[in-house]
Order: C-alpha cells, then structure tokens, then sequence
C-alpha cells in the first residue's frame, strides 16, 4: 500500500479489498481451498482440490486432476482475479455465524436491521433471467432500500406462484416469459408495487440434457483427408499428418454446470491389440478463438468396445470417473489420437452443412485450429456431451480390461447412495460406494445413485475380460505337459507332469504382470512328477506356473477363486 496524507492508498493488484473478503471467510470458518496441503481438503464439497496457493490469475490452471478455482475469495489470487465464495462455503459460514457465541452475538443484537426513516423503495436482482432452464429453481435477491420488514412476491408461472420471504427460491416448470413483483414494507409504510413484464424467460431446455451439434439434417459422412489434399487417412481421426486430436465446441448459453460422460458416434476403430485405448476429453474453450485450452476432465477408453459398439451400429457412450465441473462456461468435448499402428474416426455431417465451425483438429505440433481454417471443411462431429445443472452417478472401474478372475474394483460418485447390479446376475442389489468383483466373462455393471438431486441416476460400466495373457512368452523348448489342479482352486494346487527328466524341479508362481508371488523347490525322482503346493494364501486372480527342470521350462496358468 501507498499513504495520501494520513490514509493508505491501496495499489493494485491487491487494491479492490479481497484481503478484507479473505479474512472474513477464515473469521467465519473456511480453510484455503488448497486445504493448507497439497490436495488437503478444505471440508467444503464444491471446491474443487488444488496443490497450493494461486499467484497472478493462472485462470485455466490444473492441479489435483482438476481445474483450480482460482477466483474463489479463499485463494491467493490477486484481487480483480477473485470474485466468488461457493454454495458451500457460504452454508459453512452460516453454520458458524449461527453456532459460534461471539459471532451469534451480531444476529442477536439486530445489527443489521436498523430503524427506518422513510417507507422502502422496492427493488430486487434475479442474476441472468435471459436463460432460464426448464425445472431450474431460480433465487431471488431482495434490495430493497430503508429496511424492509415484510416482503411480497408474485410469480408468475412459478412454484410457490407467491412468497412472503426476503429472499425465496421459485421453480419454474412450464416454458415461456413471465412477470415477477416486489412490494415490501417497514414500520413508515409500504413501497409501490414493483412488477417487471416478461422477466423471467423459461427455455425448453431441462436442466439435464445433452448437446450435439450432429443434427437430423446432416448426413453421417466418414470423409477421408485425401478430399483435401495429398494426405490419407481421416479428417476426424488418424491420418497421415498425425493429427493428436479433434474436438468439437459447445457454447454452453445457459450456463450448465457439470459434463457427467460422453456419446460418440465412430466409423472406423481398427487395431490388432485388444489392449488399444482411446482418451475420451473435455477441455476448457479458454485458447485462441474458443479454442480448447486446459483439460478439465478425461477418460481412457477402450478399443474394443468402440469396436462392439460399431458392430451393433450404435454410439459409444460413457461416463466420467468423477464430477467434471464447466462452471457455466463454454466447452470443447472430443478425443486424444495417437498414431501407434491403431485407426479410427467419427463420424461427421458432410463437408459443407455445418457452417459454425464448431470442429476442431490438433496438428502434430499440438496447435488447435478449426477444421474450417485448416482445411475449409464445414462440418459437424457426431459427438454428445451429456451435460447438466446438477451432478450425476459416475464410476471408475479399475482394470477395464481384465484377466479371468482378475479382481476389479468400481467406485461410484456423484451421489450419497449406491446400489450395483450385473449382468451375470453375481451381483444383485448391492449397496456401497465401492464394488469389488472378480469377473471370469465380459460383464456390465449398472450402478443407481440417490439421495441428492442428480440429472442421471444410473450408469453402466463394462468391465472386458481377456483370454490372453500379458508379459510371459513361452520359450521354443517349453515342455506342453504341464497342468495344475484343481483349476481353478484356492489356497492349494497339484502340479503334474511326466517326463524322463530327474533332480532338482523349480516351481515359481508369477502374477499376470510378472511379479513373482511364490517359489518353492522339490526334487524329480520318478517319470511322474505329481506334487501338492500348499499354503498360498494367493489374491483371486490370475496366474502363471512355472517349472524349471534340467534346463528345460514349462508354463501354464491358473486360477485362484474362493
């Protein structure tokens, strides 16, 4: 700060009181929102996590595997940067304010509602009127001059359609304009009646609800980038330039708040390795010409199921692992491509019948441009953000592809309540946040969520399982009389074979990633070698057994099951 005469001068950047704004939040109970820790929690849920403190207004940065709220008041940013406490914290603040004896004490004297001298002017503020979504709950804010004591709303074509409250909260179910009026009073008197004609303007659009660009008058094109020059391959997928990326670029008018998964609708997904992968992205539209900027959110998808999905001709849908926030704002959905040997591509509208350039291709030096400028192709990727005011149920489930009796482990988000079921019919109403579950066959999952206000309630996972097995390859000279069993068994396993070799036999037991769990030696005396291995105390899952004897190797696999 600076002085003027005996006053100090505030200068920028901390020159717009957001260190009074700051105080205040710790004074009534917030914690920084980095949780003073590295991805600590600052006990409010709508904050998202962050590594440490902001310096300067780093809008777009990333830390903890999200975007930062580097506006919010209890950050380190600088003042012009700050502009926001959350639902939460401000439910956190109230708490205090209205448990703690000292700073009760304020409500309790009646310090904020001074006596009137005049009757009030009426006056009110509903934020953004001009999008205001089919179902939304619309909150209104009272600032009426000269202390009103009593308040008096109408709605029109709202829930309550009247309110006494200072400042109520109204539900608005039915599309179109409607008036909103304000008469309040104080002990001098009552305030003109304050009606606003056509205020509120209610959309069709709900409050959960998805967003696609690919309409019903396009034509489902899969267009070759040779249409556009010497290349081969695909505009909207892998080609001969190494593109790393499409998107596609949603507005977001009416200010929706979280991306709860994705559809996309493929043409092409080719590739010789059932473990190929694909990631699924969103991005802020913070770059150049609402270009995608930071990654708020993605998810690894797997080859093979755009591959089932193409078969049975339809899109490929999933769901994020957690919340991805927009915070209102616009967007970019698409994905990551790498060029491995692997190949695919969206489909699109055909080249001219888009005209609002909403598609968008990363070049192999990772700079974004739209399709219409790098390669004069108007078009319109069939990609599907599911998008809404409220969260949805997401799921992670670890591995994606798995191993015959590999174990898998979901958690759900998004909601307080869970219930999985599956397929195969192994689980049936199960309830927790968390399902653990050992697949033995391509299995889907359906997760229900409740207990809070959600646009999707229900998810389904498919967890792929695999016949292969990764990281062993059986030498020339492997013996093909090795076996074990019972198999699949628990605990205990009889490994056999029969061969003219004798002496010391060396039994290894090998996680499908390679690490070994168990060894044991035991000695060849006979042309039949039929010993039990006992005491194993094994995860289930699966295995591979090794035996080596007289220079010689055997494998084979096994699995362990309760």
């Amino acid at each position: 700060s600076a002085t003027k005469g005996n006053f100090p001068v505030m200068v920028a950047p901390y020159n717009r009181g957001r260190t009074l704004s700051h105080e205040t939040g710790h004074w009534l109970g917030l914690r920084h929102i980095w949780g003073d820790g590295s991805c600590a929690d600052d006990f409010v849920s709508d904050t998202p996590s962050a590594a440490g403190p902001s310096s300067g207004c780093p809008v777009g940065r990333v830390s903890c595997g999200g975007l930062n709220m580097v506006e919010n008041y209890m950050d380190y940013s600088e003042d012009a940067c700050m502009n926001i406490f959350t639902e939460g914290q401000k439910t956190r603040m109230q708490a205090v304010i209205n448990i703690s004896p000292r700073r009760k004490s304020l409500i309790e004297a009646n310090l904020c509602t001074p006596a009137a001298d005049a009757p009030p002017v009426a006056k009110f503020d509903v934020g953004n009127p001009s999008c205001i979504l089919l179902g939304s709950k619309v909150d209104f804010t009272d600032l009426s001059s000269n202390f009103p004591t009593e308040w008096n709303w109408e709605f029109e074509g709202g829930e309550p359609s009247t309110s006494t409250e200072r400042n109520p909260r109204v539900q608005y179910n039915t599309p179109g304009n409607y008036f909103v009026s304000l008469q309040t009073k104080n002990s001098k008197g009552s305030s003109n009646k304050l009606k606003i004609i056509g205020l509120i303007k209610v959309t069709a659009d709900g409050v959960c609800r998805d967003f696609n660009n690919f309409t019903s008058g396009h034509t489902a094109s899969t267009i070759k980038l040779k249409s556009f020059g010497n290349y081969t391959g695909y505009l909207a997928g892998t080609n001969s330039l190494k593109s790393q990326g499409v998107s596609e670029f949603f507005g977001n008018e009416c200010g929706y708040q979280y991306v709860s998964g994705l559809t996309i609708r493929f043409a092409k997904a080719l590739t010789t390795n059932e473990e190929s992968k694909v990631n699924f992205v969103v991005w802020n539209a913070r770059g150049p010409q609402n270009a995608p900027g930071s990654v708020i959110e993605k998810k690894v998808v797997l080859f093979k199921q755009i591959k089932d999905d193409i078969q049975n001709n339809k899109a490929t849908s999933i769901v994020f692992d957690r919340e991805t926030p927009i915070f209102g704002k616009p967007f970019q959905v698409g994905i990551e491509i790498e060029h491995n040997g692997d190949s695919i591509a969206i489909i699109s509208s055909a080249n001219g019948q888009a005209t609002s350039a909403t598609s968008w291709i990363k070049d192999k030096n990772g700079l974004w441009s739209s399709m219409a400028i790098a390669f004069g192709a108007n078009v319109a990727m069939d990609i599907k953000p599911i998008v809404g005011m409220n969260p949805s149920v997401q799921v992670s489930a670890t591995p994606q592809l798995a191993f015959p009796g590999q174990k898998v482990t979901m958690n759900g988000r998004g909601a307080s309540i869970f219930v999985w079921s599956s397929s195969d019919g192994k689980v049936n109403n199960f309830t927790g946040p968390q399902l653990i579950v050992n697949p033995t066959s391509t299995t889907t999952y359906t997760t229900t969520g409740s207990g809070l206000e959600l646009c999707n309630a229900a998810a389904t996972t498919t967890v792929y399982v695999s016949d292969a097995v990764v990281g062993f390859r059986e030498p020339v000279n492997s013996e093909k009389s090795l076996s074990v069993y019972p198999n699949p068994g628990h605990q205990s396993m009889n490994v056999y074979f029969a061969n003219d070799l004798v002496g010391a036999c060396d039994i290894r037991i090998f996680s499908v990633l390679g690490e070994e769990t168990f060894s044991i030696k035991k000695e060849k005396t006979t042309f039949v070698f039929d010993e039990n291995i006992s005491g194993l105390s094994l995860p289930n899952g699966v295995y591979i057994i090794e035996v080596q004897i007289g220079g010689r190797k055997m494998l084979t696999r096994w699995i362990a099951r309760d």
